[in-house]
């Protein structure tokens, strides 16, 4: 689509490539290979027939091992995963449990992991921003609204994408911004929050009893109809890589204060371009704001509850002495109780949840809104979450030189050896020559990488669940992979508002 074309027009995704050293392979795997060919040469010089022979489930095996791919991914990998996830399930590192009692650092999560390294930092205006000291990163977290896509006309969804565009290109061109997260949080409200809603609202006259007025009547059926509603929050997390804007942090005055204004220049240019899009930034959340979605997230049973300060639930103390009961702390009280991380989901305080990543885009030409139907799928908890990457054009003209070369030799081979050259391989060189087009003719490079986590209170209702979504994913032409083993990673940068990305 031209910069000046206002016609909406299809696009199309390039495929997940994975390439290796030689024919596809990776170093690891030609590695298994030559193990491989070395075990049973040896076997058959030392043993003859015999020794190659019963040596054979040990060469087999390793051959096999470098060869064989499941889901696209090698089994070297698979191999990997499992190990390491029943080590970390021996020493006990899948399961946590919240201790009150501890003394807590003040302004720190009490999370799990390397999440409890995260630091609270309060702007000089009031909002909040999360410093990671070990990933040298800083976070600001942005709620913003929008009109739905697909209720906009041709002209202003082609002069959206156009605008989405320009957003890309000018994040590639800030090179303090590492990634962007964009995640839309879909929460089901029971009819019970809209009577709660009405009668703290509306005051009740308790000394007489009276007959309902007809407009009373009508509010009164309209809510006994009702049935859940779905609302949709949308955020933007921005990530700041401190390492690279470590110059600008000093020239803004250093330590913290420096960091803060860097983070507010970007925020600030981010809502302009994304104003350009037609979103509109509604806040730079504050702390209490923050606390509120990690603890939905961690809670859904409890998301419907608007966030109260402790301090205020507690009855006033005397005058004459001390209150004798301390207040739980925001962060502690947003935090999880306790998490257990299963091979294929995670347990939360009263939810279980699934994460999953989307391994392909879709293959034959499509519409923007694509992802609707994984947006609005059900009527149940989920987050699709699009975490995008900046990347520098020295490095997205060295990928696709490697591309290049890689697909060469490849051509090489395949002409050695007499086999064919296949409609795939084509298709991939067309589109890594597309890419080298689009960046020499001055637009940015990013990495996108989805997530769509779903929860539910019981795991019958996340088998359901997932079926929904599954179903959905098919109607957007994508193709979903359960995140097996790495179903804590995957439901940080899925669910949590901290920015964060596997692949």
């Amino acid at each position: 689509m031209s910069e000046s074309s206002r016609t909406l027009e299809a696009v199309k995704f390039p495929r997940y490539e994975r390439r290796g050293l030689f024919m596809g392979l990776k170093w690891y795997q030609l590695l298994l290979l030559a193990a491989g060919v070395f075990t049973g040469s040896v076997a058959s010089a030392t043993g003859g027939p015999s020794g190659l022979f019963t040596s054979g489930p040990m060469w087999l095996s390793l051959m096999l091992l470098g060869l064989l791919q499941y889901s696209r991914i090698p089994y070297p990998i698979w191999a990997t995963q499992i190990i390491l996830f029943f080590y970390r399930s021996a020493i006990r590192q899948t399961r946590f449990l919240a201790r009150p009692e501890t003394a807590l650092l003040a302004g720190r999560l009490v999370l799990p992991g390397g999440l409890g390294n995260l630091e609270f930092r309060r702007a000089a205006k009031g909002e909040c921003f999360i410093v990671d000291p070990k990933g040298r990163e800083a976070i600001a977290v942005l709620r913003c609204t929008t009109r739905s896509f697909a209720l906009l006309d041709a002209d202003d969804k082609a002069w959206a994408v156009q605008a989405w565009s320009r957003v890309q290109a000018g994040m590639a061109q800030r090179s303090s911004i590492a990634r962007i997260a964009v995640q839309d949080y879909t929460v089901p409200y029971p009819s019970t929050a809209l009577r709660d809603f009405y009668d703290r609202s509306v005051p009740r006259k308790s000394d007489a009893v009276r007959a309902l007025t007809w407009g009373e009547q009508a509010y009164e059926d309209l809510m006994a109809a009702a049935g859940s509603t779905m609302s949709h929050d949308l955020l933007v997390a921005v990530v700041v890589d401190t390492a690279k804007a470590r110059r600008r942090i000093k020239e803004s005055g250093g330590g913290m204060a420096g960091l803060e204004r860097v983070l507010r220049l970007e925020v600030e240019a981010m809502g302009t371009a994304l104003g350009t899009h037609s979103v509109k930034v509604e806040e730079w959340l504050r702390e209490d704001g923050i606390l509120d979605v990690v603890h939905g997230a961690f809670d859904p049973a409890a998301v419907a509850r608007p966030h109260r300060d402790p301090r205020a639930e507690l009855p006033a103390a005397p005058a004459d002495r001390e209150p004798d009961v301390d207040p739980e702390p925001p962060a502690l009280a947003a935090g999880p109780m306790a998490v257990e991380e299963h091979w294929t989901y995670v347990r939360t305080d009263s939810g279980f949840h699934q994460t999953f990543w989307i391994a392909e885009w879709p293959r034959q030409k499509v519409f923007p809104g694509f992802l609707h139907p994984l947006i609005y799928v059900g009527e149940f908890r989920h987050t699709v979450t699009q975490v995008i990457r900046t990347v520098s054009t020295v490095e997205a003209l060295r990928d696709i030189r490697s591309a290049q070369e890689a697909h060469e030799t490849r051509r090489r081979i395949n002409t050695r050896f007499d086999r064919p050259f296949t409609r795939e391989q084509k298709a991939e060189e067309e589109e890594v020559a597309q890419r080298e087009e689009e960046i020499v003719a001055g637009h940015g490079d990013v990495r996108p990488a989805a997530y769509v986590t779903i929860s539910a209170a019981t795991l019958d209702d996340l088998a359901r669940n997932r079926q929904e979504l599954e179903s959905a994913a098919a109607g957007a032409f994508v193709e979903l992979r359960l995140l097996a083993g790495q179903q804590w990673a995957a439901y940080v940068a899925g669910a949590l508002p901290f920015g964060r990305g596997l692949r």
